[in-house]
C-alpha cells in the first residue's frame, strides 16, 4: 500500500485506535476521537522503538514521508532518531531566547505584578543581540558587549535595568541546574550604565511656552498621538508608561475621570485622575482619529506606542528648539515642581496627584484620597498653562532650582 492525500484524509476513526502502513515503512494511528498522527516503528539493535513524526494535518503526507526518511538515514548510520530527535531539542531550548522567554512565563507572569517593562527589556535589547547564544557558550563578553551597544546610544539608564533584567534571568537558569554558574553576576552597573544620579531637571515656564507653541505649530514633524502625550504627561503628571499603555475603557468622559488600574501603576493601587478642560479636549481629540482600543497609538493605528518612541520624538524637538536636555520622564517632574513653585499647591496634593505611596505616619492622609483637592489642583494647572499660552501671564524667570518638593520623582 502507498499512502495518498485522500486516503489519509477520509480514514474514518474506530472505537479503538489503529494504525496503517504503507510499504516504506511510514504508519498512521488513528485515534477514537478522530485524531491522526504520523508514526515510525523500528528495531535499532534488537530493540524496537516507536518514533511519533508529528500530528496529521499539521504535518502533511510530503513532510511526514520526508521526515520519515530522514529517521531511516539515521538508523543506518546505527543512531536511534528518537534520541537525535531529542537532542536537537535540546539544543534549541538551549538559547538565551528560549531560557528568557521561559523564565517570563514560568516566573514573572506568575509573579510580578508589572511585568511588561521586562518583556520590553526581553523583545527589544535582549533577544535581538543575545537571543541565538547557547547557554553553553555565552561569556561575560557577549554580555558587556550588549550593554555598550545600548548605552552607546545613549540610553546609560535603561542599559542598567537590562543587566538587572539578564541577572535575574541566568539566576533562574542556575536554580533549575541549566546553568553552572551566572555569567552576568560579576558585571557591575557603575561600569555599564554608571552611578545612577537622581535628577533635579525640570521645564521653566518659559521652556513650557516654547515646548507647547512648537508642538502646536507647522514646524514639527511629530505625530499628533506623541504630540498629545507629551503635552498629557505635563498637565497629569502621569508616568509615560502609564499614558502609553492606556485604554478607552479608562476614560469615562461624562465624569471627566481617568481610572488607571494598579497593574498599570507603580504603587500597585488603582489610580483616579482628574481630566481638567485641557486635558480632556486632547483626550477627544485623539478618540476622534482612531479605531484602537489604546489611547496613545503607534503609527499602525493600533497597537500603543513604543516604548522608544516618546524618547526619540523628545530628542527630536530639543534638536529643533535647543532648550538644555530634558526626558519625558522630566515633563513628570516639571508637572510636579510647577504645581508646588508656580501655584503653590499643598506637597500632600502633589504626592497624591503623583501617584504616590503615602508614609505610614500620615495615616489621615492615606485614608483620604484627597480627590477634591488634587481636581482644584489639576484644573488650576490646566488654566494657568491655558493663560500662559495666550500671554495672558506675566510670569518669574522661574529659574532652575532645585526642586523643593519630591526632588526624586518616580
Amino acid at each position: 500500500m502507498k499512502f495518498t492525500d485522500n486516503y489519509i484524509k477520509n480514514l474514518q476513526p474506530d472505537k479503538t485506535w489503529f494504525e496503517k502502513t504503507e510499504a516504506t515503512g511510514l504508519g498512521v494511528r488513528v485515534l477514537p476521537s478522530g485524531n491522526k498522527s504520523w508514526v515510525y516503528r523500528f528495531t535499532l539493535n534488537g530493540k524496537r522503538y516507536k518514533m511519533t513524526l508529528g500530528k496529521y494535518p499539521g504535518i502533511s503526507l510530503k513532510q511526514a514521508r520526508e521526515l520519515h526518511l530522514a529517521a531511516i538515514k539515521l538508523k543506518v548510520q546505527g543512531i536511534n532518531p528518537i534520541t537525535d530527535a531529542e537532542e536537537q531539542k535540546r539544543k534549541q531550548n538551549d538559547t538565551v531566547k528560549y531560557l528568557v522567554l521561559s523564565w517570563y512565563k514560568n516566573y514573572i507572569e506568575k509573579h510580578r505584578k508589572q511585568p511588561l517593562q521586562i518583556k520590553q527589556h526581553i523583545d527589544a535589547d535582549i533577544i535581538p543581540s543575545l537571543g541565538d547564544l547557547t547557554l553553553s557558550t555565552i561569556q561575560t563578553w557577549h554580555i558587556t558587549k550588549a550593554l555598550d551597544a545600548i548605552v552607546e546610544r545613549g540610553a546609560r539608564v535603561h542599559a542598567n535595568k537590562v543587566l538587572s533584567t539578564l541577572k535575574q534571568a541566568f539566576n533562574y537558569a542556575v536554580s533549575r541546574g541549566e546553568l553552572a554558574a551566572n555569567p552576568a553576576v560579576h558585571i557591575r552597573s557603575r561600569d555599564i550604565g554608571g552611578i545612577e544620579k537622581p535628577r533635579d531637571r525640570f521645564l521653566t515656564l518659559d521652556e513650557i511656552k516654547t515646548l507647547w507653541l512648537f508642538l502646536d505649530s507647522e514646524e514639527n514633524k511629530i505625530s499628533f498621538s506623541v504630540k498629545a502625550a507629551i503635552k498629557i504627561i505635563l498637565l497629569t503628571g502621569v508616568r509615560t508608561a502609564e499614558l502609553r499603555l492606556a485604554q478607552w475603557n479608562e476614560i469615562n468622559f461624562e465624569n471627566a475621570l481617568w481610572t488607571i488600574p494598579a497593574q498599570k501603576t507603580k504603587s500597585n493601587q488603582v489610580m483616579d485622575i482628574h481630566l481638567s478642560p485641557q486635558t480632556a479636549a486632547l483626550f477627544t481629540a485623539l478618540k476622534s482619529c482612531t479605531t484602537s482600543k489604546y489611547v496613545i497609538t503607534g503609527f499602525d493605528d493600533e497597537y500603543p506606542l513604543t516604548e522608544k518612541a516618546l524618547p526619540r520624538a523628545v530628542n527630536r524637538v530639543q534638536e529643533r528648539l535647543g532648550i538644555p536636555h530634558w526626558t519625558a520622564h522630566d515633563l513628570r517632574r516639571t508637572f510636579a515642581t510647577q504645581l508646588r513653585q508656580t501655584l503653590h499647591i499643598d506637597p500632600v496634593v502633589i504626592e497624591k496627584c503623583l501617584g504616590h505611596k503615602m508614609p505610614k505616619i500620615m495615616t489621615t492622609y492615606n485614608k483620604n484620597e484627597m480627590l477634591l483637592q488634587r481636581k482644584d489642583a489639576l484644573n488650576q494647572w490646566g488654566e494657568f498653562l491655558e493663560n500662559l499660552l495666550s500671554t495672558r501671564i506675566i510670569h518669574p524667570s522661574n529659574s532652575h532650582q532645585t526642586p523643593t518638593h519630591s526632588e526624586a520623582i518616580a
